[in-house]
């Protein structure tokens, strides 16, 4: 016999797509693509959803009276991992528009799981009247009724419940950045070292298959940088190619302001120089009272309406109250203060002391843990 408290199963599906490494990236969402891609375009929308997210939240009941629904819904918090998802909800509304969940309920009808669905593959179903039907994925219309899905949106312009991505206006950027970090910089590196020689191989007589191959010879060992040594009339011009690296670090610079003035990041968040300490307090004072408190009132908003409301409506069922009893839970994020993050810094500036001689001992994992940064991110760094 079926437990009446069992879950049930997602509806959503794990199906595996199989892809070459040589082809990897062919057809990925452009978006999406660049958030994997570009370090910079991945650590500016991270950062974004850390300082929207990861400070915690509580939830109020008004009135405080019994029936005391916000004992449930944090009981019900504490079991999505909702902090986790709401982080992750972030992430997804900032590449791609929009994020959507599966909400998995136990027979109850409580949700027991929120399972991330694809953001490419969910699109909402809007009548006539512009009232939600259900939500189509991977093709299929009214896959999802409207209340088993928990859904977001970012910068929803219409009421089509379409969101845009805030990487799209950046494609361009990101794609120079590519070419510039992975093509142009390692040409130049092997330019500095190794200057290009122009050889002119002088193959009269000879068959033209035998030609071909003494020219391609030659190229192969003038482009690894080795010894040359032939019996055939061979001279040799070497071009001194020296490159404009101040210029294209420049160009660097221009391309990763456009990258962080995007996103509104403060500069010294992301590891990048700063004037001074007043101007690092001014950044971050206007970075917490825009993008991250505009980000916090649309996740408080969404989750309060597809999913507070609801719990509330089947808790009240439950206990057989009328569903109109005067109670609601509402979410509200703890407060995100310019002021603490400056004394932090402060902080952990006096521990760091000059070059690392101070009481943490220049221990940069100490450090980034006291500042609430991964650790891990400095793998591989001096």
């Amino acid at each position: 016999m079926r437990s009446l408290t069992a879950t049930q199963p997602p509806k959503a599906k794990n199906i595996h797509t199989t892809q070459t490494h040589g082809t990897y990236y062919e057809g990925m969402d452009p978006d999406y693509r660049w958030f994997r891609q570009d370090e910079l375009a991945r650590k500016t929308i991270t950062t974004n959803a850390v300082f929207a997210t990861q400070g915690g939240f509580q939830t109020i009941q008004e009135p405080p009276e019994e029936p005391l629904v916000k004992d449930k819904i944090d009981e019900i918090n504490k079991r999505l991992n909702l902090d986790s998802i709401l982080f992750v909800a972030q992430i997804k509304r900032s590449v791609y528009g929009k994020a959507a969940f599966e909400i998995i309920r136990d027979g109850e009808g409580y949700p027991t799981r929120l399972l991330s669905l694809q953001s490419t593959r969910i699109k909402p179903d809007i009548d006539e009247n512009w009232s939600l039907t259900g939500y189509t994925y991977r093709g299929q219309k009214a896959f999802y009724r409207p209340e088993d899905v928990l859904y977001f949106t970012n910068l929803e312009l219409e009421s089509d419940r379409q969101g845009l991505s805030d990487l799209e206006p950046l494609r361009a950027v990101l794609e120079a950045r590519h070419l510039i970090l992975r093509e142009n910089l390692p040409e130049i590196a092997r330019t500095l070292w190794a200057p290009y020689v122009i050889l002119k191989a002088d193959t009269s007589g000879l068959p033209f298959d035998e030609a071909e191959k003494i020219v391609q010879d030659l190229a192969n060992v003038a482009r690894a940088g080795k010894s040359i040594a032939i019996n055939e009339s061979v001279e040799a011009t070497v071009v001194d190619i020296t490159p404009d690296t101040q210029g294209l670090n420049r160009l660097l610079d221009k391309l990763e302001e456009a990258i962080t003035a995007n996103f509104g990041v403060p500069r010294f968040l992301l590891g990048r120089p700063i004037e001074n300490r007043a101007t690092a307090y001014a950044e971050l004072e206007a970075y917490v009272a825009g993008p991250i408190t505009s980000a916090q009132r649309i996740l408080k908003r969404e989750v309060e309406r597809q999913l507070y409301d609801p719990i509330t409506h089947l808790y009240l069922k439950e206990k057989g109250l009328p569903e109109d009893t005067p109670v609601r839970v509402t979410h509200r994020w703890n407060p995100v203060r310019a002021t603490d993050y400056q004394i932090l810094a402060d902080a952990a500036a006096k521990l760091w002391g000059t070059h690392g001689t101070g009481p943490i001992g220049g221990d940069k994992e100490k450090l980034w843990a006291l500042m609430g940064w991964d650790p891990a991110e400095l793998e591989g760094k001096p």
